[in-house]
């Protein structure tokens, strides 16, 4: 049995914790906040099985000066932040060139294989459909031409990436969603295996009761001090508790870089925030539907429609920008073809990294502390491979072949 401390409670953190119990050691999780109640609260909800290729790609630099003119543009930067973006840009342009993007891309392609199989089984052990729901999702198109050819196309680039995807026409689409508008659809991607939560806060609460007991404790307290020992190991500071470990896992998501700092350390993990509004309007969607020209999802969950996305690099602590809440509820105007009415708002940050992997693995030169942050929007997806990675390398096993291009080791040597 190892003895390690958890930094972070969010949904990686726990599923972290989860694996490591699953494996009998003790695990300290270490978290001010109560568990999932961060930026795995907001999300969209989806286990993106569908997410197999990175956003730093040759299209998304096509793309990208278009969708920055847009006055309704989903992506901003905040001038403020620039100077933190810095390091970030430049290998963003570097991932994006074709060979390595391609690299990247099958590296990912293998890791959502695992993940979806990994987080199915997960979410099958704590719950079952009392925690998802199992009818696909839509990526729908509306406003520009897209041709059923274009669209057979973008079909079968997923099934070449193994996963399941049909084109749909409008008529189809409007089959599966009564409730969407005709107006200006053009037809959309289906994906009849994806799954999606029907409240992410709920699963987190019962991923953190299913640790609950012998060799689990939640200390609920900011780490404000992370020191290795001469002898091996290490020690937190977390409030008044001092933990002495043999291992320390940081999935703290953007609150990891002042820890790293700390240590001497700078990783090009950024802050990426994203928006939510819950729709008072009753609406029977029955799976999550997704406008990317908009990068948002439409999603169906417990307490009612939830309107998920953009993008939004800022410092994590300047407050909302009031104009994103009121662009999603005006784009979910458009995609029902009716006005929404708004009963809750939500921001939160993501972790971003530029090459859209996230970093898992043994920080060099410093045996027993790991990394396990930089998803972006693939958190929750990702959550139960990160999990079975990081167990793994507590018991000294080695990283599978593609997820060795998820260590940190791949930044410091940059730097």
């Amino acid at each position: 049995m190892t003895s390690v401390a958890v930094i972070g409670a969010g949904i990686v953190g726990l599923a972290v914790s989860h694996a490591l119990r699953a494996r009998g050691h003790e695990v300290r999780l270490v978290d001010p906040e109560p568990p999932g109640e961060g930026t795995s609260f907001g999300n969209a909800g989806l286990i993106a099985n569908y997410a197999t290729a990175p956003m730093a790609s040759p299209e998304t630099l096509r793309q990208l000066p278009a969708m920055l003119a847009r006055s309704d543009r989903s992506i901003g930067i905040d001038p403020g932040y620039t100077p933190a973006l810095a390091g970030f840009g430049w290998r963003f342009l570097r991932a994006a060139r074709p060979a390595r993007f391609a690299r990247h891309k099958a590296d990912l392609v293998q890791l959502i294989d695992r993940a979806i199989t990994g987080q199915h089984a997960l979410l099958d052990a704590l719950g079952g459909e009392r925690l998802y729901r199992a009818a696909g999702c839509l990526q729908v198109f509306r406003d520009a031409p897209c041709s059923p050819s274009a669209l057979d196309a973008m079909a079968a680039a997923k099934r070449a990436d193994g996963v399941a995807c049909e084109a749909l026409g409008p008529a189809d689409v409007l089959g599966l969603e009564p409730e969407l508008s005709a107006e200006g659809l053009g037809g959309a991607l289906y994906f009849p295996e994806t799954r999606s939560l029907r409240d992410p806060l709920n699963f987190s609460r019962c991923l953190h009761r299913a640790l609950e007991g012998e060799g689990f404790t939640h200390v609920s307290a900011r780490v404000e001090a992370l020191t290795p020992l001469a002898t091996g190991g290490w020690r937190l500071q977390a409030g008044e508790t001092r933990l002495e470990v043999e291992r320390v896992v940081l999935c703290a998501g953007i609150a990891n870089n002042d820890l790293l700092r700390s240590l001497g350390m700078r990783l090009p993990v950024v802050s990426e925030r994203g928006y939510h509004v819950m729709l008072e309007t009753p609406l029977a969607l029955n799976r999550p539907v997704g406008w990317l020209t908009h990068h948002f999802y439409a999603t169906p969950m417990q307490e009612g429609i939830r309107l998920a996305g953009t993008t939004e690099f800022c410092p994590p602590g300047k407050a909302p920008n009031g104009r994103r809440w009121s662009r999603l509820a005006d784009w979910g105007t458009t995609l029902f073809g009716r006005p929404v009415e708004v009963a809750k708002e939500w921001v939160g940050v993501r972790h971003s990294t530029p090459d859209g992997l996230p970093v898992i693995g043994e920080v060099p030169g410093q045996p027993g502390l790991m990394l396990a942050f930089g998803h972006g929007h693939l958190g929750l997806t990702l959550s139960a491979e990160t999990g079975r990675l990081v167990a793994g390398l507590v018991d000294g096993e080695a990283l599978p072949e593609d997820a060795q291009a998820l260590s940190p080791q791949r930044f410091l040597n940059a730097s």
